[in-house]
């Protein structure tokens, strides 16, 4: 009898916990609230908000909650005690589909995979330092389809999310090859404003253009007038990396640097696009002109109504195809013109180049590819171990097929620092994701962002903490319209770092470039934990994404 009584007891009890379990309850087993939890770090959500210690609820690949102390379980928690909590940064310069694209042609094979690494999946040198979000296609450059690259991107598994503007160069060169037209005819310029609307239908975000470069070198204003009306047309932006970065006087007798910034600032004014300028910054000779010249024309636009923006990395030196610095007409996307790599072109290339060596010697030109025997030495130590003129060096250097690319040391600190702070200047690498670490050729690659926010917000205080990390988050997102992402809100995507401000430095230098950045304890990519105490656990969650625009 007592045993039936007990039995009678226990079903009673059980079923009473199942009537009175509470929502996300069965048979009183509460289940978890969230995926992760993040507790107790110092939260920078993106915006001009004071930083708040808080937690952070994750289900899914989307952020749930953020509050004091938040109630619930979790599947895992993450203790960010002592540490800053921001979202992920956000690269809205990035090449990583040029190193691919350049692999593919030099093997004839678009199908070919075989230069894809663990490393370059993981996306190590960009997760390393928060990076879950990059944007390619810049310069003009890169991948022509954005259904193809961002197909290879899903295909393959890739550690970071990835848009996508249509390289404009790309497809003027295969419209064109090397016979570049600077006029073009009305059918020419509707052919290519039908296949940047086509790709922009595709998902792409906009249009990039290299006008330092060949072939975008080779385009006019009114043509890029009528590209950018496409590219307002679909929604987008468009994105230049301006047609002169030095103080050289332009046919106008001013500065070739000012009158860049003005002619993208003119294409947004007659094409109502949104511009954004890429890496600006002042390269030699810089020819007295102020970081307040430059920023000036930019907030005037600004003040008058025309979204323009900028990026910038907290770099001395830059990075390119050896080639670029000399006048278009001898330039390819690859090198030199084949025409003039004869006697009299040669002639004609070193006369050009005893200019450049006014301003910009061969002491201060390192290259980082081509033959073995050249990487990492000067033109200047080229040319001594050759028995050459360094002005000879220089021109065969850059007539090799394809040109070496190399560090041009060669930018105006005093004016990036000065820039540096302004409200409209966004953070960006300029750099891509390697397949191998050895292969860097900029410390760029592995420390961009964290030199920002340690060197110069923390330690030499050229802008707030606040200010750089707002420079990498919610400003790139809401300017490239990355819907979802760059801000620490309830609804918004979990691309998440959790970084330890005592232990973050950038460790890349420019004689060992390949050095990991310290201080990222986690990241969050769409809600899956890729770094975990500051090693990478080799999930890859990020996503090729594509973006719906309204028409205009």
């Amino acid at each position: 009898m007592n045993t039936q009584r007990l039995i009678i007891s226990v079903a009673t009890l059980a079923l009473a916990l199942i009537l009175f379990a509470g929502p996300g309850q069965c048979g009183g087993l509460r289940k978890p609230s969230y995926d992760i939890l993040i507790k107790g770090g110092l939260v920078y959500d993106g915006g001009t908000g004071k930083p708040v210690v808080e937690d952070i609820g994750i289900k899914g690949d989307r952020i749930t909650a953020v509050g004091k102390k938040l109630a619930g379980t979790a599947v895992r928690t993450i203790d960010a005690t002592g540490m800053v909590v921001t979202p992920g940064f956000i690269d809205c310069h990035n090449h990583t589909d040029l190193p691919i694209l350049m692999a593919m042609v030099a093997t004839g094979d678009t199908n070919d995979r075989s230069m894809l690494t663990t490393f370059w999946r993981e996306d190590r040198n960009y997760a390393s330092q928060g990076v879950t979000t990059m944007v390619t296609g810049l310069c003009g450059g890169g991948m022509p389809g954005t259904r193809q690259w961002l197909g290879l991107l899903n295909a393959e598994g890739f550690g970071a999310n990835v848009y996508h503007l249509v390289p404009y160069g790309i497809l003027r060169y295969k419209l064109f090859g090397d016979d570049q037209k600077t006029e073009l005819s009305a059918a020419q310029l509707d052919t290519l404003k039908a296949w940047v609307a086509r790709e922009m239908e595709q998902g792409a975000l906009g249009v990039s253009v290299g006008l330092e470069y060949a072939p975008d070198c080779f385009t006019t204003t009114g043509e890029l007038v009528e590209i950018a009306k496409v590219v307002r047309e679909n929604g987008g932006i468009f994105d230049a990396h301006i047609r002169d970065q030095t103080g050289i006087a332009g046919k106008n007798g001013r500065p070739g640097e000012l009158n860049a910034i003005e002619e993208a600032i003119e294409i947004g004014k007659r094409s109502g696009v949104p511009v954004h300028i890429s890496h600006i910054q002042l390269n030699l000779p810089s020819s007295g002109v102020t970081a307040e010249q430059m920023a000036g024309l930019i907030e005037q636009a600004r003040a008058g109504g025309l979204d323009i923006t900028a990026d910038q990395h907290p770099y001395d030196a830059g990075y390119a195809i050896l080639s670029y610095r000399l006048p278009a007409e001898f330039k390819t996307g690859q090198g030199i013109n084949p025409r003039y790599k004869t006697p009299e072109g040669k002639a004609r290339m070193q006369q050009a180049t005893r200019e450049i060596y006014t301003y910009l010697g061969p002491e201060r030109i390192s290259l980082t590819s081509g033959p073995e025997q050249y990487r990492n030495r000067t033109v200047a130590e080229i040319a001594e171990a050759e028995g050459k003129d360094p002005v000879q060096a220089y021109v065969d250097l850059c007539c090799l097929e394809p040109a070496p690319f190399a560090l041009f040391k060669e930018i105006n600190d005093t004016v990036n620092r000065a820039l540096m702070g302004r409200p409209w200047v966004f953070t960006a690498s300029d750099g891509f994701a390697l397949f191998e670490p050895g292969q860097s050729p900029h410390p760029r690659f592995f420390g961009c962002f964290p030199r920002k926010l340690k060197t110069c917000a923390l330690d030499q205080n050229l802008l707030t903490l606040q200010a750089a990390i707002r420079s990498m988050t919610s400003l790139p997102a809401r300017k490239f319209n990355l819907a979802g992402r760059g801000e620490i809100k309830p609804g918004y995507y979990a691309d998440i770092a959790v970084i330890n401000l005592d232990s973050l430095r950038e460790n890349a230098t420019y004689a060992e470039r390949s050095l990991f950045s310290d201080g990222v304890a986690y990241l969050v990519v769409n809600g899956v934990v890729s770094i975990d105490q500051g090693a990478f656990t080799g999930q890859r969650s990020g996503r090729a994404c594509v973006m719906e625009r309204a028409k205009h």
